[in-house]
């Protein structure tokens, strides 16, 4: 069964911009609840061991590149930009996904596959 968590604070000035994120995932079929759980997966993904910018092992081991959205490992991915101008890789079953949501899909283009 789903835990309530602690509340967080939301300053006055920023009610406005909460305001618009509930409308614009509305209009994605997403709750609020949803969205700050797949942010904090993915953020938790790429700090729980430390910034990745200074781990040593990006450098002695040929890596798989790791997908923005589901945070797989794939020997290659795409470089796609999304309406919001976030130019990412992605993976080919979360770009194939996006597009299925036809005229809801944020993907502007298909930039290549990723070097």
């Amino acid at each position: 069964m789903p835990k309530r968590m602690d509340a967080f604070y939301v300053p006055e000035e920023f009610e406005i911009i909460l305001k618009e994120l509930k409308e614009i995932l509305k209009r994605e079929g997403k709750s609020l609840s949803e969205w700050i759980r797949e942010n904090a997966e993915r953020y938790v993904a790429v700090h729980a061991h430390g910034n990745p910018q200074l781990r040593i092992d990006k450098f002695m081991t040929v890596s798989e590149k790791v997908c923005f959205f589901c945070r797989g490992r794939f020997p290659q991915l795409y470089k796609v930009r999304y309406i919001s101008g976030l130019v990412v890789p992605t993976c080919k079953d979360c770009l194939d996904k996006n597009k299925a949501k036809g005229t809801f899909s944020t993907v502007k283009k298909v930039l290549g596959l990723t070097e």
